[in-house]
């Protein structure tokens, strides 16, 4: 190395040492105040060298708040019950849980258990609609002539009869269906059937009925529902996805099972005014019929 170049390198570093000692020393350590003001003055001349601090302060009083203490009897920091919305856990004893299938959802073993509502709603019935005319009789005409052949006509759920019916002739004044034509036809079992087609200005279309069973429109399927609680409200409605709104509650028809005479029902509603919307699911069958016990007619002898 150049001996030259170190001997200066060594007098700079050392005139940097000397100056940062002396730097350090008169700013910081108030080596000389006369002629170096220090950056922090002491306790008791700070007053004096910062102005501010002899002002009076700006701003206004800060309001005095009210705190809660353990001390005075203050009660709301009470721990929360098992059914309040802020009860999850304790804070040092961990809690059983248990499923709660009528809520669906994990709930404290210990939370006292609130009922659900009833479903609300009950299946009256469900079917292919059944046409409520059917030919009774017909009694060939004397004359020879269709035109004046006669039928007996009844509504099977009016139970009311029809007499001396005629093509071209309405049933009866105030009821719109009217005989079209007559046909007799050959069944595959070798019997017949008389077939009559009537003209029905409420159904909108031509129907065929005959004397041997009602006739059914497998076209459409008719669902009955009714209300638990009060049977004279009732909702009549034709396929899935059908709704309706009772006490609050919506209710869709999910499925229907025409062969086991059952109807799949989702409700959704709000059990718990804390916590939001809830769906529950029911398949509803026509309730069974029960019949009353016959009395005993052969009482064995006293």
């Amino acid at each position: 190395m150049n001996s030259r170049k170190d001997f200066f390198l060594f007098i700079g570093s050392t005139l940097l040492l000397i100056a940062g000692i002396t730097a350090w020393g008169l700013l910081g350590q108030g080596w000389s105040p006369e002629l170096v003001k220090p950056l922090l003055p002491a306790e008791e001349a700070r007053q004096v060298a910062i102005e501010e601090l002899t002002l009076a302060p700006k701003g206004g009083d800060y309001p005095n708040t009210p705190r809660a203490s353990l001390a005075d009897g203050a009660n709301d920091w009470l721990a929360p019950e098992e059914n309040d919305d802020g009860w999850d856990y304790d804070l040092f004893t961990t809690i059983d849980i248990a499923w709660d299938p009528a809520q669906s959802e994990y709930v404290p073993l210990g939370r006292k258990v609130i009922p659900l509502p009833p479903f609300g709603v009950a299946l009256v019935k469900v079917g292919h609609p059944t046409y409520p005319y059917v030919l009774s009789t017909t009694m060939a005409p004397r004359s020879g002539l269709e035109a004046d052949r006669e039928f007996l006509i009844q509504n099977i759920e009016t139970k009311t009869y029809y007499e001396r019916c005629k093509l071209k002739q309405r049933l009866d004044p105030k009821v719109p269906v009217t005989p079209v034509a007559f046909k007799v036809e050959k069944m595959a079992d070798g019997f017949t059937r008389n077939v009559l087609t009537l003209d029905d200005k409420t159904a909108g279309r031509l129907v065929e009925i005959d004397d041997i069973k009602p006739i059914e429109f497998k076209d459409s399927i008719n669902i009955l529902l009714a209300a638990t609680d009060s049977p004279t409200t009732t909702w009549a409605r034709h396929r899935k996805g059908d709704k309706f709104t009772y006490k609050g509650a919506d209710f869709v028809i999910k499925d229907i099972d025409l062969i086991n005479k059952t109807v799949t029902v989702e409700k959704t509603f709000i059990p718990d005014p804390k916590k939001g919307r809830k769906s529950f699911t029911e398949t509803l069958a026509i309730p069974a019929e029960v019949k009353p016990a016959s009395p005993n007619k052969d009482k064995a002898p006293k």
